[in-house]
């Protein structure tokens, strides 16, 4: 097991009914300068932003981040909230507008240059100026676990980029899950969900062998969940049993704690994240398509883990490696994805201006993933 710290401040609050406790656990600080932040419109069809008013008053709100959350839009943010002299940032939606919300935090802060987009550009580069509006979150989509870490993904259209950052510093203060706000989500938003879940979960166990048995054992436990309640909840989104337990399954797949003690990987995620940035493709739609592709180019060095997944996660009695790649691309057609490029009918003409940027930046829990690897995954998976 590899030395690890393990670090989470995040109060998560789970269930029916849990805006009520804005009130009783007085989360928002009294005399706080609030400004709303949310995506298109969705949560003033379903309801959400009328309940969410009854707790909070924002001084302002702020509209339109995206479903990949853009640079452009959140540096309009940034300068609102500047003005305002905003000190309480309240995230309302998925996991992009959390990630939004968290480069907003700490865009209103930057000063390393007259670019905000150096936060993830040139992360390490340089020592965050550390976000001081607090940030609170009422997730309406469960994927991406951004209500309970410190990771954002944001992108930029002028040149095609979507890159990471994190910090501890956009730890949300409080994280509000009530399974009920997710129900009146479309059948493609909820797949993707659950595909963006089970891949996190992949991501931080196979890279690895035998390094941590509990974090092993908690990874199988989430993805068997995952694959056990997806068709249930996609059939009725009105089940709440089965939607509060996806809703918690995206939370713990990326809380940072199936990541104690392992090596971890992020191929399919960083390759995944190129496909929807010249493709337009949603990141759980590229992620169906990238991680049987990574499984498969890394077949030979994961092995034995390959053939621990097929047997803990899939129940396949003496598997070879490729069991559990076909086992994981069955899953995701079982519920609707697709899993190859071509399914999309999409050409291979943007394949080498996305290879060509893991020369600079491989990736990988082996780092072997260049340009040339790149290519070779990307023409496998068309």
């Amino acid at each position: 097991m590899k030395n690890f710290t393990y670090y989470n401040p995040v109060r998560l609050i789970y269930g029916k009914g849990s805006c009520e406790e804005i009130i009783k656990q007085n989360l928002i600080p009294e005399g706080a300068r609030v400004m709303m932040i949310y995506g298109g419109g969705s949560i003033k069809k379903n309801g959400v932003y009328e309940e969410v008013k009854k707790y909070v008053k924002p001084l302002i709100e702020f509209g339109g981040i995206e479903a990949n959350p853009t640079h452009e839009t959140c540096s309009k943010a940034i300068l609102l909230a500047k003005e305002n002299q905003i000190n309480f940032l309240l995230a309302v939606g998925g996991g992009s507008v959390v990630d939004g919300t968290k480069y907003i935090a700490l865009g209103m802060e930057h000063t390393y240059s007259n670019d905000t987009y150096d936060i993830v550009m040139k992360a390490g580069q340089f020592k965050y100026q550390k976000a001081k509006a607090q940030i609170g979150v009422i997730l309406t989509l469960p994927a991406t676990g951004s209500e309970m870490n410190c990771g954002f993904v944001i992108s930029r259209k002028s040149d095609n980029m979507k890159m990471a950052g994190q910090d501890i510093s956009v730890f949300p203060k409080w994280s509000i899950v009530d399974p009920c706000h997710s129900m009146s989500l479309p059948d493609n938003q909820v797949r993707n969900g659950i595909i963006d879940s089970f891949v996190h979960v992949y991501e931080q166990y196979i890279g690895h062998y035998q390094e941590n048995p509990v974090t092993d054992g908690e990874a199988e436990a989430v993805m068997r969940t995952l694959i056990k309640v997806a068709p249930i909840t996609l059939k009725d989104h009105y089940d709440y049993q089965a939607r509060a337990t996806f809703c918690y399954a995206a939370t713990v797949a990326l809380n940072y704690s199936l990541a104690c003690g392992v090596d971890q990987c992020w191929g399919a995620h960083m390759i995944g994240h190129e496909i929807t940035a010249y493709y337009g493709l949603a990141h759980g739609e590229t992620l169906a398509m990238t991680m049987p592709g990574v499984m498969r180019f890394h077949k030979q060095k994961n092995s034995l883990k390959l053939i621990q997944m097929a047997q803990q996660v899939f129940g396949i009695p003496n598997p070879k490696p490729e069991d559990a790649i076909t086992a994981t691309e069955n899953f995701f057609l079982s519920i609707g994805a697709k899993v190859r490029l071509s399914q999309w009918e999409k050409s291979k003409e943007f394949f080498p201006q996305i290879a060509q940027k893991f020369d600079s930046r491989p990736c990988g829990v082996y780092k072997d993933i260049d340009s040339k690897a790149c290519l070779t995954i990307l023409n496998d998976i068309y």
